[in-house]
């Protein structure tokens, strides 16, 4: 795998998180993982049955060593988040919401599903969850339903975002910050509700990660949201007001929503990668 990660246990963000289970899902199911280093002295280990890469943002180097290893055929790009690179006649796995890619040798759909499937776990807590302070999360419009909602209590993943989108939030008495690296068996313990307005989704993990555990879910209405979480979750249009949000947040306080069901992860990870390693066999 070309990227280091963190554990299970936590990262320093989420997709550090997701990467570790992934990694470990591997092991589980009998393959021996390690890193690709990013260097000419480890080209030679490009000798693997796949190559994967989990973040576009190694893709473009992680790629120039498969060529120059003449490994291409063996090269995956396995989504995560964000957009999909280029795929020069390599293998792709992601889920629906990214929809069919040109210049992919082989696209492999990966079923809606999460580690979150398997580790389980209740609605205990008590405050709305927040998915993230920056823009792209949407922290803005979280902030003005927070602040028209000052009877309940909020806890604000930091995701990707800066010390100014995380001051108005820390003035707000009703409101807390998590610390930098934050542990999602730990901030999901403390959720009574999600609240995730978020700009632009390929796969909503946190989403998918409360609705297992019957959180409400209040997510913005894009495909990839609607094809994470299903009947899980409470959708509201992009451009909505404030008070619309507050409203649909209000509402999944009061009604329940039916907790949502997945495919083990484990099964979707084997079934992808029996599905990439007979593309590479007739490679």
């Amino acid at each position: 795998m070309a990227r280091d990660w963190g554990s299970p246990a936590g990262g320093p963000n989420g997709m550090a998180v997701a990467v570790a289970f992934f990694a470990e899902t591997l092991e589980n199911l009998g393959h021996q993982v390690r890193r690709i280093g990013a260097s000419d002295d480890q080209i030679s280990r490009f000798d693997a049955d796949l190559m994967i890469t989990t973040f576009a943002g190694a893709w473009r180097r992680t790629l120039a060593y498969a060529t120059k290893a003449g490994a291409c055929e063996r090269l995956v790009y396995w989504h995560h988040a964000g957009g999909v690179p280029e795929g020069s006649g390599s293998l792709l796995a992601a889920p629906p919401a990214v929809g069919p890619q040109a210049g992919w040798r082989r696209q492999v759909v990966l079923p809606p599903s999460s580690w979150a499937a398997e580790m389980g776990g209740e609605r205990t807590g008590d405050e709305i969850l927040v998915a993230g302070a920056g823009p792209a999360k949407g922290g803005h419009v979280a902030l003005a339903v927070a602040r028209c909602c000052p009877d309940l209590r909020w806890y604000v993943l930091q995701g990707r975002s800066s010390p100014a989108d995380r001051v108005p939030w820390l003035a707000l008495p009703h409101a807390e910050v998590a610390p930098g690296i934050a542990r999602p068996f730990a901030f999901l313990a403390r959720a009574r509700a999600l609240l995730a307005p978020t700009r632009f989704e390929t796969y909503g993990l946190l989403i998918v990660e409360a609705a297992v555990r019957g959180i409400p879910v209040v997510c913005t209405d894009l495909p990839a949201t609607r094809s994470a979480a299903g009947d899980s979750a409470i959708y509201v249009p992009v451009t909505s007001p404030t008070e619309e949000w507050a409203a649909a947040l209000r509402t999944a306080l009061e009604r329940p929503l039916p907790r949502l069901r997945l495919r083990p992860y484990a099964d979707v990870v084997r079934d992808a990668l029996e599905q990439l390693q007979c593309e590479r066999m007739a490679a």
